[in-house]
């Protein structure tokens, strides 16, 4: 990427978009979220206080989920800097090293229990940790945990209560872009999304195959009547239990206070935790992340007193609601689509704390190349194919083209190389919000509120786009239509 240097007067406002407080509908890189449609417990009447007694979370007084609109965790009472939001044991949290005993490894043949023996590619691998995770998620149901943890009674119906407060899983499903159809992908306009489900349609058909094959086998061992199960409701169950993984699990690193990495990443689902939303960290001001949050209490190769802790990155208020970044998989509009089932609201115009904030990025194609562009800058590739196709341009002041000519022939970013490609990111900008035709589909299926939260999010993600090329093409129109410098 190059910032505009040369023949620059008015150049590129350092911009960098801001998360308002972001709430979404249920990558396992990063983290967690959350949403106003649920099944099972209305938020506005739900305790915190209760469930962080369940799980040992501290403090167990001092948080709540704000029940309208969109659903976060807020405070009673003020929070300095560096104080503890939240603190729960790692032993609370699902892991992907403990699967439930029936998952893959079962008993051996002389009747003595096997250790789970998970391979390095199985940690690593994104269907194998997620497939353990959700197995965890699955045996809530089939209600088969025997664990050996203390307070076990406690734990189970703390992680009861945490799942009657899931999503709706039909909600949830129509809100991530593996489960759409190719009429709404189709809408979004979006190569790189495109190609993201691609990816993740056969991680997790993978996932999903080894789930159900010994959910299957578990629920055949324990039925008497040996009634058949239907293979396409179990599946169904895996999906939605993935859902949940995908959507709300994170990834902590196994390293001592010194940094020393003693283990694979551990990937969590975190009760509690899970229900904060995400804002960007990168930004400051209201509506940025007001928290961060890591492993303490860690030992080499002892994780038994370790706990998830979250921490105040500034003076936390009375009432406000607590924010944390998701990472790098939140970033850009499209991945985050594609990882947690949501589009953050970006503001292009806030202030920021990072050198490189580049939050947003939107796909611009020219001569049929495809280049990915944020507000602040010019992909060298994207200049060099503005310059061929400026030279080629007989519609170009002929004078104006010779002051640049040398520059041009170059591949330079010049004020008419800016303005060539400043008009294909206003082209592509406008043709993000046409309407897109709907197809083939059913009069009523707008009707159903699966259909409408998989298109509003479609239409989310063309805006955003569409933000990011309109504020592209009028920086660089900037740089066509220089300010005057003052003159002392």
């Amino acid at each position: 990427m190059a910032p505009i240097k040369k023949f620059v007067k008015a150049a590129f406002t350092a911009t960098a978009p801001n998360y308002q407080s972001t709430s979404k509908p249920g990558s396992g890189g990063s983290s967690i979220g959350s949403t106003s449609l649920l099944s099972g417990l209305d938020v506005a009447s739900v305790s915190l206080e209760e469930m962080c007694g369940l799980f040992k979370a501290e403090p167990a007084d001092n948080l709540y989920l704000t029940g309208n609109g969109e659903r976060g965790v807020c405070l009673y009472k003020p929070v300095k800097k560096g104080d503890v939001v939240l603190s729960i044991p790692i032993s609370s949290c699902f892991r992907d090293d403990e699967p439930p005993r029936w998952y893959e490894h079962l008993e051996n043949d002389e009747g003595n229990e096997d250790e789970h023996d998970i391979t390095d590619y199985e940690r690593y691998s994104p269907s194998g940790w997620a497939s353990r995770l959700a197995a965890s998620v699955l045996d809530l149901e089939l209600n088969n945990s025997e664990g050996e943890v203390q307070n076990e009674n406690d734990l189970k119906k703390g992680r009861e209560m945490w799942q009657s407060m899931l999503p709706d899983e039909d909600i949830l499903r129509a809100s991530l872009p593996v489960h759409w159809g190719e009429e709404i992908v189709g809408s979004t306009k979006c190569t790189a999304l495109e190609l993201a489900i691609d990816s993740a349609y056969f991680a997790r058909a993978t996932a999903v195959f080894t789930l159900t094959d010994e959910l299957k086998q578990v629920l055949e061992d324990n039925k008497d009547d040996k009634e058949e199960i239907a293979t396409a409701d179990l599946e169904r169950k895996c999906h939605d239990a993935l859902d949940i993984v995908q959507t709300r699990a994170c990834r902590v690193e196994r390293a001592t206070e010194d940094g020393a990495q003693w283990g694979p990443p551990l990937r969590i689902l975190a009760p509690i935790f899970d229900f904060i939303n995400h804002a960007s960290s990168r930004t400051t001001g209201q509506g940025s992340a007001n928290a961060e949050f890591g492993v303490e209490n860690e030992h080499m190769c002892d994780m038994h007193e370790a706990k998830l802790v979250v921490r105040a990155l500034r003076d936390i208020d009375e009432g406000e609601e607590v924010l944390i970044d998701y990472g790098d998989s939140a970033r850009p509009a499209w991945r985050c689509l594609t990882s947690y089932g949501f589009v953050p609201d970006y503001d292009l115009n806030a202030d920021t704390n990072d050198e490189e904030p580049i939050e947003n990025m939107a796909e611009l194609w020219m001569n049929g190349l495809r280049f990915d562009v944020d507000p602040n800058s010019v992909p060298y590739d994207l200049v060099e194919v503005a310059a061929a196709q400026t030279m080629l341009d007989y519609s170009v002041d002929e004078e104006e083209f010779a002051k640049e000519e040398e520059e041009i022939e170059n591949g330079m970013l010049t004020p008419l190389v800016a303005r060539t490609i400043a008009d294909r990111a206003t082209e592509a900008a406008v043709n993000l919000v046409i309407e897109t035709e709907e197809g083939d589909s059913e009069e009523d299926v707008w009707d159903k509120a699966e259909f409408v939260q998989a298109a509003s999010l479609a239409n989310r993600l063309r805006w955003s786009q569409h933000e990011v090329l309109m504020k592209f093409a009028k920086n660089l129109r900037g740089l066509c239509n220089p300010e005057p410098e003052d003159e002392d």
